[in-house]
Formats: C-alpha cells, structure tokens, sequence
C-alpha cells in the first residue's frame, strides 16, 4: 500500500519492481533486514547496470529479437557471475530478478533511461521494506547491550571464582 502510494503520488508509474524488490528484501527482523537489504541494494545496482547494457543494445540494434535470445542470457550469465565474484551470493537471485524484470518490461520505444529509472524503483522498494520492518518490529538497542552487560557480568565471575580456587 505504501509503494502504491509514493507511486501514485510521485507519478512514477508501474509500482510492480519497487513492490517485488519490497518483497525480496524484507526479513524477519531489522536487522536481518539492513544486513539483506545492503545486498540487495548491491545486487539491484548490478542487476540494473547489467539491464542498461541489455537496454543500449536493444537500441542499437533496433529491438531486433536476436538480441534478446542471444544478448540477454549473456548479460544474465556475467550478472550472475560479478554477484558471485564480489561474494554477494545471497543476491544474485535478487540481481537477476530485477535484471529480467527491467529487462522483459522495457517498452519498444523505451531506452536506458527506463532502466534507470526502475532501478531507481527497485531501491525505493528496498527502502519501504527497512522503514516497514522498523515499523512491525522496532529495533531494541537494549537488548545487544543488556547480553553484553551479561557477558561481562558472567566473565567477571569466572575470574573472581578462578582466582579463590588458587
């Protein structure tokens, strides 16, 4: 409802990527959240750098279909394999993902643009799902402290009852 909202408010059109990459990044927890959502945010950037390319060369050669049989399943290939190479394993379905769907929703007469602008959606849509999470489960800043507090307390003890047995 929020994604709908800004969409429609900020006449950004078709909510349908934000709303998914709402989706893909969302967790749990906020924390679970942040930590996927910096990986999403990163698999996004690549996935959309990577549908750019697509987009430039659906231009270049005037949106033949040859290019997405033989182009797109490339482009796939290196998204796939620039998230494995940087370690961001947990977002290369996300990167395809907002890959295909920029890719297989790019208008005849779109161009790269469009893929910026739904990259643009994709980040919109991972920080709707942080802000929300917050929302449906606040961050407690207590609890981190209150079990280091215990640690110290528990390692404090230790010591006092290792040093009375010698």
């Amino acid at each position: 409802m929020v994604l709908i909202i800004i969409f429609l408010v900020f006449h950004r059109g078709n909510p349908m990527i934000a709303c998914l990459s709402a989706v893909f990044s969302l967790r749990n927890d906020f924390e679970t959240t942040i930590q996927f959502g910096e990986s999403r945010v990163i698999a996004n950037a690549i996935g959309g750098t990577f549908a750019m390319m697509y987009s430039l060369a659906l231009m270049q050669f005037h949106h033949a279909d040859w290019v997405q049989v033989i182009i797109l399943p490339i482009l796939l290939m290196m998204v796939i394999a620039v998230n494995d190479g940087i370690n961001n394993n947990r977002g290369i379905i996300g990167a395809s993902a907002a890959f295909l769907m920029i890719c297989f929703t790019i208008p005849s007469d779109g161009d790269y643009l469009y893929a910026v602008a739904r990259v643009i959606d994709t980040f919109i849509g991972t920080a709707v799902a942080i802000v929300m999470n917050i929302g449906v489960h606040p961050i407690k800043f207590d609890e981190p402290l209150k079990k280091d507090v215990q640690k110290m307390h528990e390692h404090i003890i230790e010591e006092v009852e290792h040093k009375s047995h010698h």
